[in-house]
């Protein structure tokens, strides 16, 4: 009893504490999980009690029993051949039904969590990697919840049965079990610490190659145009071997595992070998006995070294979770504690006053003390050199982050007291990379507003001057944009992004390099598509390009996080300042 009481707090501090957490998603499930328990239990007693009584008729008939005395346990053999299957179908259905809800719980978690801090979140993050978590490491966590939760249950209640079982055969042998019972369940914990390390190491490095083949995929176009192919392969080749390393090392200590449990298992049958012969010899056992004792020792090991062999997966399991919950644990970067939604819609007015930002502490000031005003309906241009601090101030207008210091305000209001949902619905961003998901074309631009009717989609798509575009395709807006949009040329998809947010139809409009790297055609009819979208719109334009943002209301100009000079552009001209200076080396750049 010492030795049982020993074992269990030791798997309660090595492992059992760290799946606390995943402990907490079966509550839900608590039916499934016992109707799981109690098939898998009752599978394996079924299964042992049929090889009992076919290794009680074999000794009988060894001893010169006859055909009355077995035909009888024929039928009941059957039965018991029925029940364990029918057992054996209802654990693994229930069990995996389960486990595979709990995933799809995982996986929206996980989503909801990577949207929540994001993007900063995604700053540190290579998209394989991501991918990695979101779907290979939680599938790992089917492993725990089908294969270890409810089989560690299984495993203690069929072995204590069993034990019982032997029992009755005589008590002598369950005391020859019983210490390597305990030998057998303690082994996956004797390398805890390596198998740990290097479960995260194996996982960390298929994050790293899911990465790299992700960045493959993706620059696929880049890789071929400059003839990187073998470049590229070697990077893989590289990573495929740190893997296989990785695995073959975890593999390694797999095996050392295997090989003492069967060498401890194998240890226990032959001591209730020696055990039942000496117990013949003696007169205190009956020879038909031997068969069912060494058939019930070897049972008793079954589900132990099912639950032991899972266990010495603990490290790639464990690496899994702590992967899945630090995406899911990650502290949020803005926190979402507004009361409410204001009574009335602000104004579409927008003040930076005096803000101050940087992305981490350790990093340098992005914004320095910024101070401007947008005008409701009004359009204002943020001009300056890349790294000037452009993209910064929409992204804190949409409250990617929020500012060390100062404020920024919607009609009066500071974002912070705006809730989350409510601010972003205020506001439209089209960006420089539009991004169409492999979705048909309605379904792409009813993004912007996913209860708008096929006709409002329709208008909308005559406003960005893409309808023609869209009805000359074979299936018209049902059809499958692509991945990434790649059936469509940039001009064309700036204009789906144009119909979507005119769809969207929000007071405030960012529009992000929307203008970059167009042909003379696509130029035309995206400029009327912007001018429609633009109309009553509070407009901040960030661009590079001095046909963009010329004809604006008012121009705001960076330079290195600090604002130099606002005006318009014939004002900004005639000062001969900073502005002056930087369209002068558009200009030259250009010729």
């Amino acid at each position: 009893m010492r030795g049982g009481t020993a074992l269990s707090g030791l798997l309660t501090r090595v492992h059992l504490a760290g799946f606390a957490r995943l402990l907490v998603y079966l509550r839900p499930y608590w039916k499934g999980m016992a109707i799981s328990v109690s098939s898998g239990t009752f599978h394996h007693l079924f299964a042992i009690a049929g090889m009992a009584l076919a290794a009680y008729l074999v000794g009988l008939a060894a001893t010169g029993g006859g055909r009355e005395q077995i035909w009888p346990f024929l039928p009941v053999l059957a039965l018991l051949v029925t029940l364990r299957v029918i057992m054996y179908f209802t654990d693994m259905y229930v069990a995996h039904e389960v486990a595979f809800r709990i995933l799809v719980e995982f996986r929206i978690k996980i989503y909801q969590a990577v949207e929540r801090v994001a993007p900063a979140y995604l700053l540190n993050m290579r998209s394989g990697q991501l991918a990695s978590t979101l779907m290979a490491d939680t599938e790992v966590l089917e492993w725990f919840f089908a294969h270890t939760a409810g089989s560690f249950l299984v495993a203690v209640l069929v072995s204590l049965v069993t034990l019982v079982m032997l029992g009755l055969v005589h008590w002598l042998l369950p005391l020859a079990v019983l210490p390597w019972m305990i030998v057998l369940f303690s082994v996956p914990f004797w390398l805890r610490i390596r198998a740990d390390r290097q479960g995260r190491d194996t996982r960390d490095k298929l994050a790293e190659i899911n990465s790299e083949a992700v960045d493959g995929v993706q620059g696929l176009r880049e890789i071929i145009s400059f003839n990187y192919e073998k470049g590229f392969l070697d990077r893989l080749r590289l990573y495929s071997d740190r893997l296989g390393h990785s695995l073959v090392v975890y593999g390694k200590r797999l095996g050392f595992e295997g090989a003492m449990l069967n060498i401890f298992s194998s240890l226990a049958i032959i001591c209730v070998l020696g055990l039942s012969a000496y117990l013949i010899v003696n007169g205190r056992m009956g020879y038909s006995w031997l068969p069912v004792a060494v058939i019930l020792s070897v049972s008793i090991f079954i589900p132990i070294l099912e639950i032991s062999n899972m266990a010495r997966n603990f490290g790639i399991i464990t690496a899994a979770v702590d992967r899945v919950y630090a995406v899911m644990e990650t502290p949020e970067t803005v926190r979402d504690s507004a009361a409410g939604a204001p009574a009335a819609v602000p104004k579409a007015e927008i003040s930076f006053g005096e803000v101050w930002f940087r992305y981490r502490n350790e990093l340098p000031d992005v914004l320095k003390n910024v101070s401007f005003t947008v005008g409701e309906g009004e359009t204002v241009a943020l001009v300056g050199h890349s790294g000037a601090g452009k993209t910064t101030c929409i992204n804190l207008l949409q409250r990617f982050w929020d500012v060390q210091r100062g404020r920024i305000a919607i009609g009066g209001i500071d974002l912070r007291e705006l809730p989350l949902e409510y601010l972003r619905g205020l506001i439209t961003v089209v960006p420089q990379d539009i991004y169409l998901f492999n979705a048909s074309i309605m379904e792409n631009i009813r993004l912007g507003r996913p209860e708008a009717t096929a006709a409002e989609v329709r208008e909308a798509a005559r406003a960005a001057y893409i309808h023609e575009f869209i009805t000359g395709l074979p299936d018209g807006y049902d059809t499958v944009a692509g991945e990434r949009g790649v059936k469509m040329s940039g001009g064309q998809k700036q204009r789906i992004a144009i119909a979507r947010a005119l769809l969207k139809n929000s007071p405030i409009l960012i529009m992000d390099e929307a203008l970059s790297s167009l042909d003379t055609e696509n130029e035309r009819l995206l400029q009327k598509s912007i001018k429609n979208l633009r109309r009553g719109r509070t407009t901040i334009i960030v661009a590079h390009r001095l046909s963009t943002f010329r004809d604006a209301d008012k121009l705001v100009v960076l330079d290195n996080g600090e604002m130099v000079e606002t005006g318009t552009h014939a004002e900004l001209v005639s000062k001969g300042g900073y502005y002056s200076s930087f369209i002068s080396s558009q200009a030259a750049a250009a010729s």
